[in-house]
């Protein structure tokens, strides 16, 4: 066989593998937890490798944009984001979807986020990624973000344990402008 042959080969094997790994876990959670789950983890692995193959990315668009001038990353969010309103508010604003209840969390702004947005910038330079670029290159196979993605879980738990010590201190007013405007 040749070497061509060979590299073909193994590019189709991948998305094979990752598959059959996605759809065994997809049932032992299901198996576990009950087949709602199981869907829901088959479903976001799905969406989660036609993104990966895709190359979609909420920061390099906006890099692209900055850099090149060329905007068809952020069309892109905007079309999905479009898409995600026209879907979800007619849910929200029934109160359920599929026998489950929805609704919007709505959270004021304050001295936390001020201080989680400073955080999170500093981790993003540290890390070389946010939250969805770690999670997207560790599961693409670089190694060197599991490093980061180790420390975002760490981070993630130290603010869970002080979280209502967060949420004290001072805030404006929550605002949910789908309550002001309709």
């Amino acid at each position: 066989m040749s070497e061509l042959a060979l590299t073909q080969r193994s590019r189709l094997s991948l998305p094979v593998l990752a598959g059959t790994g996605l759809v065994a876990a997809a049932l032992v959670v299901g198996s576990a937890f009950g087949a709602r789950l199981g869907a829901l983890m088959l479903v976001g692995g799905l969406l989660g490798m036609v993104l990966y193959h895709a190359a979609f990315g909420f920061t390099a668009a906006w890099r692209v944009f900055i850099t090149e001038r060329r905007g068809r990353g952020l069309r892109a969010q905007m079309v999905m984001l479009a898409i995600a309103v026209l879907l979800f508010f007619p849910a929200l604003s029934s109160g359920s979807l599929f026998g489950q209840s929805v609704f919007g969390y709505v959270a004021p702004i304050g001295v936390s986020v001020v201080f989680g947005a400073f955080l999170f910038g500093v981790g993003m330079q540290l890390g070389g990624g946010c939250a969805s670029g770690t999670l997207f290159t560790a599961g693409g196979g670089n190694a060197r973000m599991l490093i980061t993605l180790l420390f975002f879980i760490v981070g993630s738990v130290i603010g869970t344990a002080h979280f209502s010590w967060w949420q004290s201190l001072p805030a404006f007013q929550p605002v949910s402008l789908v309550r002001e405007f309709g």
